[in-house]
């Protein structure tokens, strides 16, 4: 995002923990931004108009009035109604600006339930689920429908996990917008870790880490980025040995596999 639709962003947010910010939060909230979102999604014309900055603000405000009034929560359509009135330098940057208040939204409720930590953990491991099984990769790629995707992730999480897991991978899977649905989740679970202030760490390892190694390594990571990070960890017997560290855009690996692979390159370069 530029700097103008950044800004932006940050006044949707402090608005929406305004609204979540008390001992319990209600589902509703999070639940009509991320309807919302999936109608955006699919409308161009509709988003367009939310986000272009010459439309008067109060005509923006009657047309999700008469969308939305009677079918989503009215703290959720202030939300998208204040986010209309805003600067965006993108179309696109207004929709995800909605999309992160609602991911937002439905972590603060899971955070009120004591859950939060397990949403963040079931996102990731559906979403490496999805990577690794060709078959599933295909289904959710596809062209069938929102509601079609819907139910296989009804059908593959069902009552097991949460149901702000179910949520949001029902959300990532339907409308991933643009991106891989495992993408999208990961988007997601930077948006949980933030609401626990923390950052992630994805770890690719050869082999399981005992809980010993595991906490050493939370513990020297963390100093080294100077804030505390939650790590994902996915065992990968090909790295063959080492471990792989990812932390946003930054990687730091220290395996086998990128080493001899590393020496491949120079040989044929």
């Amino acid at each position: 995002m530029l700097q103008s639709s950044r800004m932006s962003l940050q006044q949707v947010l402090a608005q929406v923990d305004r609204t979540v910010s008390g001992t319990t939060v209600d589902p509703a909230v999070g639940d009509g931004l991320l309807s919302i979102v999936s109608v955006l999604s699919e409308d161009v014309s509709l988003r367009k108009s939310l986000a272009d900055a010459s439309i008067d603000a109060r005509a923006k405000g009657e047309v999700l009035d008469q969308l939305f009034g009677s079918q989503v929560d009215s703290s959720a359509l202030d939300i998208v109604r204040d986010a209309a009135g805003l600067h965006w330098a993108r179309t696109q940057d207004f929709v995800t600006a909605v999309e992160v208040a609602g991911v937002t939204a439905v972590a603060a409720r899971a955070q009120a339930e004591s859950r939060l930590g397990r949403v963040e953990e079931e996102l990731f491991r559906f979403a490496r689920t999805i990577e690794s099984d060709h078959e599933l990769g295909w289904a959710f790629g596809s062209d069938s429908g929102a509601r079609a995707k819907r139910t296989l992730v009804q059908d593959l999480l069902g009552s097991a996990a949460a149901e702000e897991t179910v949520l949001l991978a029902s959300q990532a899977a339907a409308h991933p917008r643009g991106l891989r649905v495992a993408e999208t989740l990961d988007n997601y679970g930077e948006v949980l870790a933030a609401r626990q202030r923390r950052s992630v760490a994805e770890v690719v390892v050869a082999r399981p880490l005992s809980t010993q190694q595991q906490e050493r390594l939370t513990q020297a990571l963390s100093r080294s980025y100077g804030r505390e990070l939650v790590l994902h960890v996915t065992v990968d017997p090909d790295v063959v040995g080492g471990v792989r560290v990812q932390v946003g855009d930054e990687v730091m690996s220290g395996t086998i596999a990128d080493r001899l692979s590393d020496v491949r390159r120079r040989l044929t370069s």
